[in-house]
């Protein structure tokens, strides 16, 4: 049973990982070149960052709470990563274009990167918000043991002047 679990804690700590790369594959390409072999080498790390997270979880909850807490910060980060990978794409377009037309491209390739950005922050800020707080839950929430201890009892009573 015990390996059951450790096993299914892996698992999930996979899946939220493999999810986590996938949010932050923006910041990934933007930093891609032709020749990479680092980018596929750190997101198989994120992957495994998080499965060792997970496998290291005292129950099954805590590891979906620390799941949940990866995949929304890399949701949390998704604008910063829009905004990386605008500015890469708003440099090719630039560097690529007519000698007259310069100007034009960057005007339009700054306006497709704030609208990218836009729509990346508007979905990463609520999603990312959402899914930090249930990690949240998820991590730290459960019963709480509260021992009660009792001072020692007056045997006379209590009287105002």
């Amino acid at each position: 049973m015990i390996i059951a679990k450790a096993a299914f804690r892996i698992l999930i700590g996979i899946f939220f990982g493999a999810a986590s790369a996938i949010a932050l594959t923006p910041a990934f390409a933007a930093f891609t070149s032709a020749e990479d072999r680092v980018t596929p080498i750190v997101m198989m790390s994120l992957v495994l960052l998080c499965g060792v997270l997970c496998f290291f979880a005292p129950s099954i909850r805590r590891a979906f709470g620390r799941g949940f807490l990866a995949l929304g910060a890399s949701v949390f980060a998704l604008p910063i990563s829009a905004f990386l990978l605008s500015g890469r794409a708003a440099s090719e377009v630039v560097g690529t274009a007519e000698a007259g037309s310069e100007a034009i491209a960057a005007v339009g390739a700054g306006l497709a990167g704030i609208a990218v950005t836009g729509v990346a922050t508007f979905f990463g800020l609520i999603i990312g918000t959402i899914l930090l707080l249930i990690g949240l839950v998820l991590s730290l929430g459960g019963r709480r043991e509260v021992i009660i201890v009792d001072g020692p009892q007056r045997t006379e009573p209590m009287v105002r002047k």
